[in-house]
């Protein structure tokens, strides 16, 4: 859903008029004519919407899907088609539906003017250092801080007894009660999403939200992209260390907690109350159950079982881990053989061979 406090969805188009604007071959017959409004993710779609399909790894999301029309690989068509969803058949259905989103959506935003917008919402009891920036239609709670050269953008939501550090830039966002976000942080800031097709590379345009729920700890430069269609949420008393980059479409679930360099790569979901150590990574779409462990500097490519304890990159269970550890130490302190002991050895063969 394209919230209208941060976007402006255009006017409705014909599938046809749309595809024109793209370089696409129109569809024939009536369906050329079916309207168009919004693009959205293809699970949660709904009439007038359009969607992507690259990998057949993502066909179940059409379990839900009620989309207009849906960009696919010929490959993939007849999947769309028993959903009654118009395939445009494309060899980069991802960069054809980034293209066409930048032609149905705009991103709201505000023309020169005072630091403070007129139509800000700010509490009385809410503290805006002078030099914060504070955008349009922007709610600002009761007992808020907002410190020195903030920049709070169009549309964003903040709830009482939050804190805004210093140099920090919250666009996009939704945020709870008691949050406290520290210097130089920037929420809801674009993702990074690449397409290619016969044109060259486009980036992918994000439409989606930031939702950050209470007594949520957000460290120093720390980064959360808004979803790419949907939302990156933070469930309640989330805390995240210094330099930590959460990515477009992470869930992450109540009391997890985060140590700096943490990088969680899109549309992951990590479960409630896990604790990731310094420097983890996970590579995109990986779950990781509730009550998870995953030592410092793990490298996670698979999905992890709830409250289980991982480690190592790859990521393996730490048992299983620090036994390939201790075996990987012992056969680096074996002694290698001497030149002198190879040539005994070579001799005693010699003679046994010729006693034969």
């Amino acid at each position: 859903m394209i919230d209208p406090r941060f976007y402006t969805s255009k006017a409705t188009i014909e599938l046809n008029d749309l595809l024109a604007q793209l370089f696409i071959e129109p569809i024939d017959g009536t369906m050329g004519e079916a309207l168009i409004k919004s693009p959205a993710d293809l699970s949660g779609s709904l009439r007038h919407n359009i969607c992507f399909l690259a990998d057949k790894r993502r066909a179940n999301a059409l379990d839900t899907a009620k989309a207009t029309a849906c960009f696919v690989t010929e490959k993939l068509a007849p999947l769309v088609s028993a959903k009654r969803i118009i395939p445009i058949i494309c060899q980069s259905p991802r960069a054809a539906f980034a293209r066409a989103a930048m032609l149905l959506v705009d991103i709201r935003q505000d023309g020169p003017g005072k630091l403070v917008h007129e139509s800000a919402k700010i509490a009385s009891s809410a503290q805006c250092h002078p030099t914060a920036i504070i955008g349009a239609d922007v709610v600002i709670a009761k007992g808020v801080k907002i410190g020195p050269y903030a920049v709070i953008e169009r549309g964003v939501d903040i709830g009482a007894g939050s804190q805004i550090g210093a140099n920090s830039q919250i666009s996009f966002s939704i945020i709870g009660e008691d949050c406290h976000i520290k210097t130089g942080a920037v929420i809801g800031g674009m993702g990074f999403g690449v397409a290619r097709d016969a044109a060259g590379l486009v980036n992918v345009p994000h439409f989606g939200r930031v939702i950050i729920g209470d007594r949520v700890n957000i460290g120093s430069q720390s980064c959360i992209d808004r979803g790419q269609l949907g939302d990156t949420v933070l469930g309640n008393d989330v805390k995240i260390d210094n330099l930590v980059q959460i990515a477009h479409n992470v869930q992450v679930g109540a009391g997890t907690m985060m140590a700096g360099l943490v990088g969680i790569s899109g549309s992951c979901i990590i479960g409630r109350n896990c604790q990731l150590g310094g420097r983890v990574g996970l590579a995109d779409h990986v779950s990781v159950g509730d009550g998870a462990i995953l030592t410092a500097s793990s490298g996670v490519a698979q999905n992890i079982p709830a409250g289980e304890i991982w480690g190592g990159t790859p990521a393996l269970p730490f048992r299983e881990h620090m036994r390939i550890f201790a075996a990987t130490r012992k056969l680096a302190r074996r002694k290698p053989k001497t030149t002198q002991q190879n040539e005994t050895q070579s001799d005693h063969s010699s003679k046994d061979r010729g006693a034969e």
